[in-house]
């Protein structure tokens, strides 16, 4: 299972390979425009298409295609996150289509991308950076190649810029319209988590004992009425026994109420530790235990018990001054058509034997 960070990451590299891809369109559709073009100076301006072919084509090709790849070394050798390299590869893309393409009208409008590419990382700072970066370029062009803005008015000159900072603004305010939906999915997924997780505590709750943690006398009941439905449809051999510690009264009233709850919890973790998951344990009432066993030979339960009760008998109990707890089991076997009132009350039956004929003991229906 892929870790928190390592999500992160995944999913950074994905858009970082998609920022890459959309980069090879621009170099791919910038190549193609170019090559129209060149179709058509070889028809009207034969004369210029050399000059055309190596300082418009082949150099700024050149330049964008080892631009593009050196990032794409650097993302496939060393994955990490590089939103400035990536934003930079941007501007200097569209630095070199607007050198190569000097006279065209609006190419300068290129840097919008660099722009756009970094409101993809989700933070003001990436945008600002872009920005300051796109307006530096632009003004370290106009004085070192002012040939580029020859052909534009001032008003042109001074459009391009507010409708770079407009881009900018609005892209800004996307980021924080972004970030607040963002937290609001964040807040409501917290509270449908916290609400899961509390229906899910209450529903444990009402099916659990509060002090023992097995399940109660109420869910008790209910699987036992589905264990033995689905018994009598694929006749399965279903086992029930009823569990009661031995002199539990005189634990009470010599020891107190608490070590008696200690004496309940202990038993119950000995039987959660010494049945299976396919075996179902309740507490079914003050210090007694219920445990249906689906798909149990009768023999296999009472070895089950057997081995259960003497683990208990053998237990030390320091609260008691070493005074050993014993607990004495009834188990009886479902008959089919016996129904569950019956069942039980067999189970119940074979306890009290049990209790009357000496306790310690498991005494079971052949």
């Amino acid at each position: 299972m892929l870790t928190q960070e390592q999500e992160l990451l995944e999913d950074v590299g994905k858009w970082q390979r998609k920022i890459l891809n959309g980069y090879w369109i621009v170099v791919l559709i910038s190549l193609v425009a170019e090559s129209v073009a060149l179709f058509i100076k070889m028809k009207l301006n034969p004369e210029t298409v050399q000059h055309f072919l190596i300082y418009t084509m082949a150099i700024p090709t050149c330049v964008q295609v080892t631009l593009v790849s050196a990032i794409e070394l650097m993302e496939r050798y060393y994955r990490k996150s590089r939103p400035y390299t990536i934003i930079l590869t941007g501007i200097l893309i569209g630095a070199v289509l607007i050198y190569g393409n000097k006279t065209l009208i609006g190419m300068q409008y290129v840097m919008m991308i660099p722009m756009l590419v970094a409101a993809f990382h989700f933070t003001k700072r990436h945008l600002t950076f872009a920005f300051l970066m796109v307006i530096s370029m632009l003004g370290t062009m106009y004085i070192l190649f002012p040939l580029i803005w020859d052909h534009m008015t001032i008003y042109e000159r001074f459009a391009l810029f507010y409708i770079l900072s407009g881009e900018y603004l609005i892209l800004v305010q996307l980021l924080h319209r972004g970030n607040d939906m963002m937290e609001r999915l964040i807040k409501t997924s917290r509270s449908e988590r916290d609400l899961l997780i509390k229906n899910i505590i209450m529903e444990r709750l009402s099916k659990t004992d509060a002090l023992t943690d097995l399940y109660n006398h109420r869910t008790f009941q209910e699987y036992l009425d589905h264990t033995i439905e689905h018994c009598e449809t694929n006749k399965m051999p279903l086992q029930i026994a009823v569990i009661d510690i031995d002199n539990f009264k005189s634990i009470n009233d010599t020891y107190g109420h608490a070590v008696g709850d200690v004496i309940l919890k202990r038993v119950a973790d000995i039987l959660q530790q010494s049945f299976t998951s396919d075996e179902i344990i309740a507490r079914y009432g003050g210090e007694e235990f219920a445990i249906i066993f689906p798909a149990k030979t009768l023999e296999q339960a009472f070895d089950v018990c057997e081995h259960t009760r003497e683990t208990i008998c053998h237990l030390n109990h320091p609260e008691m001054e070493g005074r050993r707890v014993t607990v004495s089991i009834g188990l009886s076997g479902y008959v089919h058509g016996m129904g569950k009132s019956r069942f039980f009350s067999d189970a119940d039956s074979l306890l009290y034997q049990a209790k009357k004929t000496g306790k310690n003991k498991t005494v079971y229906s052949s």
